[in-house]
């Protein structure tokens, strides 16, 4: 695996600065990353120009590129299947901005959530609220040169996103060039209506990231930590001719404190398999 595809997120950098995390990547030999766009390190709402053209030289500092910017939409109040129009027209909105963002710091994907759902709304409702939200960020994508990477949550948090079929019928239904699909390994495994393969098959070129991480199911852990087949799941991803990047989204407290060490043992991992 070229170190190239490896992209270390500052997920579990979070009691550290953005600085230090930009170096240590650099110090381990990365070149890309996934830049998760979440406070402390880069809430948008609180950067202005200047603080994107610093950052954006850091990154030429570091020579590092971002290759997928992941707006926080789990904690913050982001979400496109809330029933308030207002709550959705400001979640649209949010995207958009990333969308703009990305374009700024020469991203090439923004990851894309359904948000968290009500169960007790219904559920048809729920879908077309979702189909035109998306087709009108996609069409944002699609003017700034920048591609969407929907992702499903589990099914603790959707009922309407959360397997490889619903996800089709919403990537056909959108019918954008611009949104794609993300596969997040312990995802599929904590909701636990499928396995990689099968999400592969059914998704297949749509697949344009990947958040590869391990789980016991859940927990977002290093490979080789959790209980999931990380190597058949890597096998199964390549053998697909998947070409694209494996983001590296930890959420372990326990790497909170030296959090480079996550990332050392990774490469480990991934040079192991060759």
């Amino acid at each position: 695996m070229e170190i190239e595809r490896i992209l270390p997120g500052n997920y579990h950098f979070k009691r550290y600065s953005l600085d230090y995390f930009l170096k240590k990547c650099h110090e381990l030999g990365f070149k890309n990353i996934e830049l998760w766009a979440s406070g402390p390190h880069f809430h948008l709402e609180y950067f202005s120009r200047q603080d994107m053209i610093d950052l954006k030289n850091k990154l030429k500092y570091y020579d590092l590129g971002i290759k997928c910017l992941t707006p926080e939409q789990a904690v913050y109040p982001v979400s496109i299947s809330h029933p308030d129009k207002k709550y959705r027209e400001k979640s649209i909105d949010f995207f958009n901005r990333h969308i703009e963002a990305a374009t700024f710091l020469d991203s090439p994907r923004v990851l894309v959530t359904t948000g968290i759902d009500y169960i007790d709304v219904d559920s048809r409702l729920t879908w077309e609220w979702c189909v035109e939200a998306l087709q009108r960020i996609s069409k944002k994508a699609e003017n700034s040169g920048v591609l969407m990477v929907l992702e499903g949550f589990t099914k603790y948090s959707t009922q309407t996103l959360n397997g490889s079929k619903q996800i089709l019928k919403m990537i056909e239904e959108v019918n954008s060039p611009a949104l794609k699909v993300l596969l997040d390994t312990d995802v599929i495994a904590t909701t636990g209506r499928e396995t990689v393969a099968g999400f592969v098959g059914t998704l297949g070129s749509y697949i344009n990231h990947v958040h590869f991480v391990d789980g016991n199911p859940g927990g977002h852990v290093i490979p080789g930590e959790g209980s999931l087949d990380m190597v058949n799941a890597l096998e199964i991803l390549e053998n697909a001719n998947y070409n694209g990047y494996y983001g590296l989204e930890f959420f372990d407290r326990n790497y909170y404190f030296k959090p480079e060490q996550a990332l050392e043992k990774t490469l480990e991992w991934f040079e192991q398999q060759k």
